[in-house]
């Protein structure tokens, strides 16, 4: 009779350092797999402490703590039939000195019979495990109930000398535990490395928000001509069954998920995102400034999405400025979302800070204005204990088309990795609550008279195709230059780089593409080097 296994995917949302609330969920679903009659539960990377831990890896006692779960869960294994493979950090000794290496532990029936440590550390973007693992030197596998088990942690498996290696040996089916965050072409990516090592693979990947990373799940498992035979859910907790054979088969029962479009993956991404922050952090509610615009009309409903809108405060703050094209936008958006927006006039405090000032350029009362607005909105968050929410686009954030300590105000941001163009393109998923009128009238901070976004930047068409090589492509003004206006390349590129010390102060947003300025983008603020 040919070796069979049945394999449970646990597809779990952990909490970076709720070592207690992770172990639990881990076992919970280490019992609806024993209870399945499966032979293996497997979880992503890191999942008893959470990825990323970032220098709490560098705690001895946090990793000591971590192990004690690890025991905890292998004592509740005994009398388990299914066993488990899952993500931890351990202690190991490397000449006779005390390391901590990114481990996956086989734990069968009360023992952990084996520890596979990670051998390709990814040090780059957001990623820094060399300053806190040390590598293995050789890739590992397991010998499991009949059959051969390669098992990769994450990187492992992008790296092209271990896929060469890989393809050098035999086994069964390779299992890769991931804790790999999303961006707009992350599963792209992963299913054609997963195609490059061309054997039966189960791909399994952590999901939630953290920060400003977002774990999107989308796990997977592909035979060896590279067909997908199952597709997990994306942004969602979720579970399923592959059952591996020696003879080489890999399949499943399953239901396969259909994958969002790449418009709807980043609109779950920053739900996602801005819910795990606010709710993982202890918070229910937020409030935000509506203004009428296309960005805080967005950020309303990604609110309202990702809490219920019995948990989103909306404000309209005017001033003399503001028209009653934009007042009615945000009633009438608000509205259709079913949240009630309250008015607070800002005519007051700006006429004060006028007096107080004397004589201000126009400029400085156009920042008064929008500070003003921080300042209230801040004092309403304090008052009530709802976070505030910032609004601001990449494009702005690029340009510094914002104002410290006033719109840049905020706990979280769920558009600060999107450019303003993908602002567009997520609200008309969202034409159902967002006003048509606000899908298509020109953009403005009505912050002076008849104001356009346009009197200071070019068409954001073109002005994000420019950022977009500058940031995403890392190209040069020279090479922009060949398809655009070389003056104005040169512009945009001084208002990229003079609008570094902005960003640093900026709050956190999801990440959703492959050069976000939380941690992806590090340039320094003092910095004389132009083209």
């Amino acid at each position: 009779m040919t070796a069979k296994l049945k394999i449970y995917l646990a597809q779990i949302n952990p909490i970076v350092g709720d070592l207690d609330g992770n172990m639990q969920k881990i076992l919970q679903e280490l019992k609806f797999a024993n209870q399945s009659g499966c032979d293996l539960a497997v979880f992503p990377e890191m999942t008893i402490c959470g990825y990323p831990c970032e220098d709490l890896w560098q705690k001895k006692d946090f990793v000591i703590e971590c192990q004690e779960r690890i025991l905890e869960i292998t004592r509740e294994t005994k009398t388990h039939k299914c066993a488990i493979l899952l993500g931890s950090p351990v202690i190991d000794l490397e000449r006779k000195k005390e390391v901590v290496r990114n481990a996956a532990l086989l734990i069968e029936q009360g023992e952990v019979k084996k520890v596979i440590h990670k051998k390709t550390l990814p040090n780059f973007d957001v990623f820094d495990e060399a300053r806190y693992f040390a590598p293995s030197q050789f890739l590992s596998s397991i010998e499991f109930r009949g059959l051969t088990l390669a098992v990769l942690i994450c990187e492992d498996l992008w790296d092209s000398r271990n896929l060469f290696l890989l393809r050098e040996q035999i086994f069964d089916a390779a299992i890769v535990l991931n804790a790999s965050p999303y961006s707009s072409k992350k599963h792209e990516y992963r299913e054609c490395t997963a195609k490059n090592l061309g054997r039966n693979l189960i791909y399994i990947n952590q999901v939630g928000g953290q920060d400003s990373l977002v774990f999107d799940g989308s796990s997977f498992a592909m035979n060896s001509q590279g067909e997908i035979i199952l597709q997990m859910k994306e942004f969602l907790e979720d579970s399923a069954i592959v059952e591996v054979t020696k003879s080489g088969k890999i399949s499943t029962s399953t239901k396969q998920e259909t994958l969002s479009t790449a418009i709807e993956r980043n609109y779950k991404a920053c739900v996602l995102g801005l819910r795990d922050y606010i709710q993982k952090n202890g918070f229910e509610k937020v409030l935000l400034g509506m203004s009428g615009g296309i960005d805080s009309a967005l950020v309303a409903a990604m609110a309202v999405d990702a809490l219920g809108k019995n948990n989103v405060s909306l404000y309209a703050l005017p001033s003399r400025y503001s028209s009653d094209e934009s007042m009615n936008d945000a009633k009438k958006c608000a509205e259709n979302l079913g949240v009630k927006l309250e008015a607070i006039s800002i005519e007051p405090m700006f006429e004060a800070a006028k007096f107080t000032l004397k004589d201000v350029s126009e400029l400085t009362e156009e920042n008064l204005q929008s500070r003003i607005r921080g300042n209230i909105l801040m004092a309403l968050s304090n008052n009530s204990g709802a976070l505030l929410l910032s609004t601001g686009n990449k494009s702005e954030l690029a340009t510094g088309y914002a104002t410290l300590y006033g719109d840049m105000c905020g706990a979280f941001n769920p558009l600060k990795d999107l450019y303003k163009t993908q602002v567009y393109e997520l609200a008309n998923l969202k034409k159902d609550v967002i006003p048509q009128n606000i899908l298509t009238k020109a953009p403005t901070a009505e912050l002076r008279l008849n104001q356009k976004d346009s009197d200071s930047l070019p068409d954001y068409e073109i002005l994000d195709k420019i950022l977009f090589a500058l940031i995403e492509e890392k190209k040069s003004i020279t090479e922009i230059a060949k398809n655009f206006d070389k003056t104005l390349v040169q512009k945009v590129a001084k208002l990229l780089h003079v609008s570094e010390y902005k960003r640093r102060q900026s709050c956190l947003g999801p990440k959703i593409s492959d050069m976000a300025f939380d941690k992806d983008r590090r340039y320094p603020v003092t910095n004389r080097f132009t083209e």
